[in-house]
């Protein structure tokens, strides 16, 4: 086709301006596409020349070479644009193809999907992780570096990149990492749901792997309960809760998860996170036998253990109470009566517990 690309990019442009003021959604990386934008894809799809390969070629010149178009534009990013007219434009071809080909017959074919989906993952993970650093070079221990973390709403991510870069440059000697938390964010998005439907159940092993790389990243940013932090760990305890309603991603997220949940700036986080984090830990506990049951031990020994004179007094009452209140949680997060058979157990520790700890305060 002919200008191929001054004409994808003109699809572009009209995208920008076609769409949607406002989102029901805040900080959604991928904005929704409104109607008038849904009829450019309808547009271009109907465009005898247009055929897929020759969409994905043209949007591939636009993305290394944009025309000069739009000059007094200050904010248009066509590549911006255009990447998020290709991604509405492929929903739409995979959609119509998921209905004609419900199955993939070829086992190649799977296996090439998965492929790719596996290299995307990881790219996007290499992104999130950015706004880590390495704490030794000997290990990868990782943890949060100490620069802003810049939110953007992804229906005006290029303006706000923009504005928001010069600002904390001016004012900060730190290199900002811009598109970290919307890595995160857009992970928590799709990818439960994304691995769920690419991989077949008898192929599901094959994402543990992968998963344990995301975690790498993950883990750090939930560990740190820092205000310069807090939309990171939004999108990362996000991610974990969408992760943990799949069983067969548990060993990928189990132990960390349990570490987290005991650590003692547990619940040092922002209110939207708990709903969040009640999912995490009803499947924590629910899904097998022994995870509730070591809490319940762990309650238990510090139960038993007694206050003597070469006994860190108050470091052992806080160590009770943090316990009992994970307890708490625990409970508050399940079902109604799900612990119903413990109830003794819970109610025995719990007296036993706290007279330990009123007779502790009054020594």
């Amino acid at each position: 086709m002919n200008h191929g690309a001054h004409f994808m990019a003109a699809i572009a442009y009209v995208w920008n301006e076609r769409k949607q003021v406002k989102t029901p959604v805040r900080n959604k990386v991928i904005p929704l596409a409104s109607e008038e934008q849904l009829l450019l894809v309808e547009l271009v799809r109907s465009v005898s020349a247009m055929r897929t390969e020759t969409v994905m070629q043209t949007v591939k010149e636009v993305l290394k070479q944009p025309p000069a178009i739009a000059k007094d534009k200050k904010h248009l990013s066509l590549e911006v644009s255009m990447l998020q007219f290709f991604y509405a434009y492929v929903q739409r071809v995979l959609n119509e193809f998921i209905l004609k080909n419900p199955n993939l017959e070829s086992k190649k074919d799977q296996r090439e999907l998965q492929d790719v989906t596996h290299k995307i993952v990881e790219a996007i993970g290499t992104i999130a992780g950015s706004s880590l650093e390495q704490t030794t070079w000997l290990r990868r221990n990782l943890e949060v570096k100490a620069s802003p973390q810049i939110v953007v709403d992804g229906t005006s991510l290029e303006s706000d990149v923009e504005d928001l870069m010069l600002t904390v440059m001016e004012a900060s000697s730190f290199t900002p990492s811009v598109y970290s938390v919307h890595a995160l964010t857009l992970l928590a998005e799709v990818l439960a749901h994304l691995l769920d439907m690419v991989f077949y159940s008898d192929e599901k092993e094959r994402v543990i792997p992968l998963l344990v790389n995301i975690m790498h990243y993950v883990v750090p940013y939930l560990r740190n309960h820092s205000a310069h932090n807090a939309p990171s760990y939004r999108a990362c305890i996000q991610l974990l809760s969408s992760l943990s309603g799949y069983q067969y991603t548990r060993r990928a997220w189990k132990k960390e998860a349990f570490d987290l949940f005991m650590d003692h700036t547990f619940f040092q986080m922002d209110s939207s996170c708990v709903s969040h984090w009640r999912a995490i830990i009803d499947h924590l506990m629910t899904h097998d036998k022994t995870t509730f049951r070591d809490l319940m031990t762990r309650v238990a020994v510090a139960q038993s253990s007694s206050l003597s004179l070469f006994t860190n007094r108050d470091a052992e009452l806080e160590q009770r109470a943090m316990l009992l209140k994970r307890l708490a949680f625990t409970i508050y997060s399940s079902e109604v009566d799900q612990y119903q058979k413990y109830l003794p157990d819970i109610q025995g520790k719990h007296y036993t517990c706290t007279s330990h700890m009123f007779t502790g305060m009054q020594q």
